[in-house]
């Protein structure tokens, strides 16, 4: 008999009589969280307040104090996936790691942007908005391991986008459940231009907090009130390899004009390259022309493949022969890498002039 976890999940919505899941039209992906069905329901508020019922007394007292909470609606969501925490949690438990082997943390840090902006990508790609991305929303599973791996620095968790109490999907789009008539529907509406890029912002400002540095916008409340330009951003510090590619990413990505902001599918690019990309050696190299440059870049990933699938071969001998999350996604990379795109990539991230 084949035995199957399940968690709940309780998501305080604007509107709880509108239960939000209903309203998306979402196929599964390894990085969204997949609604196996929800329900209203009022809980106490010590449920959806954990913190504040923690607060001093004792145990009796706060047993006492959650007994007479009141209680508030809220939308309970069941899910397959089983957290074993949060993004918030890892950060907040990562802080020594980060100082003393920042390298790892700084590494891992891009692995987890990297599956977030998969999962974007995928809510882009049925014209869905999250509007809600904060460290709290996205939850760590762990993937089929050892348990040695776990306790490795090194180790990296899937991560899973949840609660889309704020999830908007465009009026007009081929997934949504509004069937209206796009041929009545105004342009900007179409386009819900005030929105299209709401996530790719919300994500710059999570860098500057899995880094474990305060959102911008909380430290300086003058950005919101004027035109800012990147100088105005506060700078995230060099500890690694990969900290000037993350504070440049950061900063991208919070670009005040929305024209000028780039996309998700570029960010994933970046934290691709970052991680597995060309090292400037090849890059500072003098060629004669682009074009030069290009046969390189395609030499590189030709290279790169024959390596990865060596790399496989040997994994196979082993007893476990177990490929890790971080094998996988790189294995996806390389299989859809293209010189072109790795050009762009590289002079967006200032690689090559």
């Amino acid at each position: 008999m084949n035995l199957f976890s399940f968690s709940l999940q309780l998501c305080r919505a604007e509107d709880p009589k509108t239960p939000f899941y209903s309203n998306l039209s979402l196929p599964v992906h390894f990085n969204i969280q997949q609604d196996c069905g929800h329900f209203l329901a009022s809980v106490p508020s010590s449920l959806l307040h954990p913190s504040e019922t923690s607060k001093g007394g004792s145990t009796s007292e706060t047993s006492q104090a959650v007994g007479l909470s009141s209680e508030e609606d809220c939308v309970v969501v069941i899910t397959r996936e089983v957290p074993y925490s949060t993004a918030a949690e890892f950060v907040k438990e990562s802080a020594s790691t980060h100082e003393t082997q920042p390298e790892i943390y700084e590494r891992q840090v891009c692995l987890l942007l990297l599956q977030l902006c998969n999962g974007l990508e995928h809510l882009k790609e049925h014209a869905i908005i999250h509007r809600d991305l904060c460290l709290e929303n996205l939850l760590l599973v762990h993937c089929q391991t050892t348990p040695d791996k776990i306790k490795d620095g090194k180790y990296v968790p899937r991560l899973i986008v949840s609660n889309f109490s704020k999830a908007k999907q465009r009026p007009g789009s081929e997934d949504s459940k509004l069937k209206r008539d796009k041929t009545r529907l105004a342009p900007e509406i179409m386009a819900a231009s005030q929105y299209k890029k709401f996530d790719e912002f919300q994500t710059g400002i999570l860098i500057y907090e899995l880094l474990h540095q305060r959102n911008p916008f909380a430290v300086r409340s003058s950005l919101h009130e004027h035109e800012y330009s990147q100088k105005d951003l506060p700078p995230l510090r060099n500890l690694s390899v990969y900290s000037r590619g993350l504070q440049h990413l950061a900063h991208l990505l919070l670009e005040a004009d929305p024209i000028k902001r780039i996309r998700i599918s570029e960010a994933k690019r970046i934290l691709q390259c970052l991680l597995w990309g060309p090292r400037k050696d090849l890059t500072d190299q003098p060629f004669s022309h682009e074009e030069a440059l290009h046969c390189a870049l395609q030499n590189w990933i030709d290279m790169k493949r024959a390596l990865l699938m060596m790399k496989f071969a040997e994994r196979a001998l082993e007893p476990e022969h177990n490929i890790s999350l971080e094998d996988w996604l790189c294995c996806q990379y390389l299989a859809s890498a293209d010189p072109c795109y790795l050009y762009k990539t590289l002079k967006l991230i200032k690689l090559i002039t």
